[in-house]
């Protein structure tokens, strides 16, 4: 089997072109799944797929080099600390798993990786997909979601990434996509707010701001209610793209924040 993306491959490459690589997902692993992860592993993960290449097979055994994904997400270098953290997460994705909802109505329970291996001659971890994750991620003609990874690599919540995919899977029906709050809670792995207020603070508002901050939506939300219900029942979303100068802006704020000069000078100052 190959290696995909050691580092004698990747010299023509600046980590500016790394940043825009495009994350490419199948609707349904998007719209149909649950799973738990954290921020830094759902960041790994987006990496990886990141590095899938159209004529892939899904045979292949990627590269993940701890300075480049470093680098790419523009983490403070501490050698032995980012090497402790990312064998970490990436143990904690090897054991993860996804329910999926099939058209039928069952639900599948996948994993995302198959295999990792830390290779002590270039001190990179080799990464290879589960092969119940290739209808979902290898050779996707229809019903697929791509966006550019720099759009959630400055995301700070685990909400935001996941509500940016979830939104940008039913962008193109332009129009505004309605959710009940109990679907969305599980969607988002956020069933633990029981309270709406609690929901809203915690995971939708801290959700929208990563969005629209961060990417290349804008995103409006409006919680409904349903007949005599006292409370809440249904979150209605309205997604649009940024003015141009709001995406201008937004770019200018991606490059800086994953910069190295920005690292520097706003250590510990965040927006």
């Amino acid at each position: 089997m190959p290696i995909i993306g050691k580092p004698a491959d990747e010299k023509e490459k600046t980590i500016g072109e790394k940043q825009t690589y495009f994350v490419v997902k199948a609707n349904e692993l998007i719209q149909q799944s649950r799973f738990t992860m954290t921020t830094q592993q759902n960041k790994m993960l987006l990496f990886l797929i990141s590095k899938i290449k159209p004529f892939d097979t899904g045979e292949e055994i990627y590269s993940f080099p701890i300075k480049e994904f470093c680098e790419v997400c523009n983490i403070e270098e501490d050698n032995n600390r980012n090497f402790i953290n990312a064998k970490k997460s990436l143990k904690g994705l090897a054991d993860k798993s996804v329910w999926v909802v099939q058209p039928n109505g069952d639900e599948v329970l996948l994993r995302w990786l198959d295999r990792v291996r830390l290779n002590r001659t270039t001190n990179c971890f080799e990464v290879s997909f589960h092969r119940d994750m290739l209808p979902y991620l290898f050779d996707l003609q229809n019903k697929y979601t791509k966006y550019c990874l720099s759009n959630v690599l400055t995301m700070r919540s685990k909400y935001g990434i996941r509500l940016y995919e979830l939104l940008k899977s039913y962008k193109y029906f332009n129009k505004p996509i309605t959710f009940t709050i109990d679907e969305l809670k599980k969607r988002l792995d956020a069933e633990n707010y029981n309270r709406y207020p609690d929901f809203k603070v915690n995971v939708l508002d801290k959700a929208v701001s990563d969005i629209n901050y961060c990417s290349d939506m804008e995103v409006t939300y409006k919680p409904q209610k349903s007949g005599n219900s006292k409370g809440f029942v249904y979150i209605i979303f309205n997604i649009a793209s940024p003015s141009y100068y709001i995406d201008k802006l937004r770019n200018v704020r991606r490059y800086r924040k994953l910069s190295k000069t920005y690292r520097k000078t706003n250590k510990g100052n965040e927006r």
